[in-house]
């Protein structure tokens, strides 16, 4: 089988001042020499750390197992295309299943101060989730939140904790899952297991 294929899920990651940032990708072309990424419509915020010559982590998720290696960026998203290098000496495989990051279509409902706010989610993991709100968020508040997954796969609810305000980007933020009940933990996990193999 194949370690690394077009079409397959990966993550690429890089230090950002205290963090440490994940953006949901795709591979959508594998040369001799690198790896042509497709990057999500958000990568804009984060293009000084996807110059040429930068380094980056990728993480490669496939039904085997996980591929971690170091690599550097070959050609930026400002150009024709984004690629880093492909060095198979470099590559570690660490068997069993990881659900990737995902671009996220959920819509999010969230109770705060007694009002209910619709917002838009953008990335989610199975630790974290990323949505934009008008809301006047801060670090370290919580609330009661409904994640609404799409074609009746349920609701997940949780409460949530405010971990990451983005310093650049107006109302755009990160929370935590600090709460959620077994059943609604395995439903998410069956989710993003099910996006993860049957998306394109």
């Amino acid at each position: 089988m194949e370690l690394l294929k077009q079409g397959q899920k990966l993550s690429i990651l890089f230090q950002k001042e205290d963090a440490i940032v994940e953006i949901a990708c795709t591979i959508s072309q594998m040369l001799e020499d690198r790896i042509v990424i497709e990057l999500p419509p958000y990568f804009m915020r984060y293009i000084e750390f996807l110059d040429v010559g930068c380094k980056l982590t990728i993480k490669v998720f496939s039904k085997i197992g996980t591929v971690d290696f170091n690599t550097i960026v070959i050609s930026s998203p400002l150009e024709d295309e984004f690629s880093v290098e492909l060095d198979y000496n470099a590559m570690k495989l660490t068997p069993g299943e990881e659900i990737p990051v995902i671009e996220a279509m959920e819509t999010l409902n969230i109770i705060k101060d007694e009002r209910e706010f619709k917002v838009s989610t953008f990335e989610i993991s199975t630790t974290y989730l990323k949505f934009t709100c008008d809301y006047d968020l801060k670090e370290e508040d919580s609330f009661e939140c409904e994640l609404i997954l799409p074609k009746d796969y349920g609701i997940i609810r949780f409460k949530g904790t405010v971990t990451y305000v983005d310093p650049v980007y107006d109302n755009e933020f990160t929370i935590s899952y600090m709460s959620m009940i077994e059943e609604d933990r395995q439903a998410l996990l069956y989710y993003m297991y099910l996006y993860s193999n049957n998306s394109d």
